[in-house]
């Protein structure tokens, strides 16, 4: 493949694609209790998030500095990764959205718990057990989703859990949090992204195939002639994908 020409559009179809053929080669753990499917999916997930967030995104707003800036490449691109991220409308509205995430936040009072010491919270876990959670996550603005999910990637915010949404010493991980706050410089509060790990495999199927969709319509469609419709597809093998997703396929194109 070589060194990609748009880093922030090439690095994540190209983690994508090791997910994809790697992930089910993985044991769940390695004789020492490490959930390597775990470890796996979280690390490959990294750029594939964040990424177009800080090489795209960030640059089409306006960051002063221009040095690592693909924002250039293609303006077309740029504004279509903008477009999505909105600052208000819903994210469940944007066409990277898919799966049950959760969502809840905690006021910091006088202080927030240290949760790489105590883990999720009890009171928390709750919120992210109750119906609302979904409806709370769905109704966020695609650029507060983004922003908590890429700000626990970027900074280490993630929690493992267990079947149950728990922090767990023991039990195999099936869950992420993912923790961000409210305000880098004076947070007042924590807020949770919960989602299962196979969902969230979806998820990034999802986000890397809009990518892609919308590099194919606004880059070749108008140099070749070329519309994404046209292209095969890969699907994840129905056995992965969550229940709820089976009926649907959740089709993406090749990398």
């Amino acid at each position: 493949m070589g060194n990609p020409l748009h880093f922030s559009l090439e690095v994540p179809k190209r983690a994508h694609q090791l997910l994809r053929d790697l992930y089910e080669h993985l044991g769940e753990s390695d004789g020492n209790r490490l959930p390597l499917k775990a470890t796996f999916l979280l690390s490959v997930s990294m750029p594939i998030v964040i990424l177009p967030i800080e090489r795209i995104l960030k640059y089409r707003r306006g960051a002063n500095s221009g040095h690592m800036n693909d924002a250039v490449l293609n303006p077309k691109l740029a504004d279509a990764v903008d477009q999505a991220i909105d600052l208000q409308a819903a994210v469940h509205q944007a066409d990277f959205f898919i799966g049950p995430w959760q969502f809840a936040s905690l006021e910091k009072g006088v202080g927030f718990p240290n949760l790489a010491l105590d883990g999720l919270p009890d009171a928390i876990g709750a919120q992210l057990d109750a119906p609302a959670a979904i409806e709370e996550a769905k109704n966020l603005s695609a650029n507060r989703f983004c922003k908590i999910l890429r700000n626990a990637l970027a900074h280490g915010g993630i929690l493992y859990l267990d079947e149950h949404g728990r922090s767990s010493s023991t039990a195999p991980v099936r869950r992420f949090a993912f923790v961000s706050t409210d305000n880098p410089s004076n947070p007042t509060k924590l807020f949770f992204l919960r989602i299962g790990m196979a969902d969230y495999r979806v998820f990034l199927q999802k986000w890397v195939e809009w990518l892609k969709t919308k590099a194919i319509n606004e880059i070749l469609a108008e140099d070749v002639g070329v519309d994404a419709t046209e292209s095969s597809v890969a699907i994840i093998p129905e056995e992965d994908l969550p229940i709820e997703n089976r009926a649907k396929g959740c089709q993406s194109r090749p990398l």
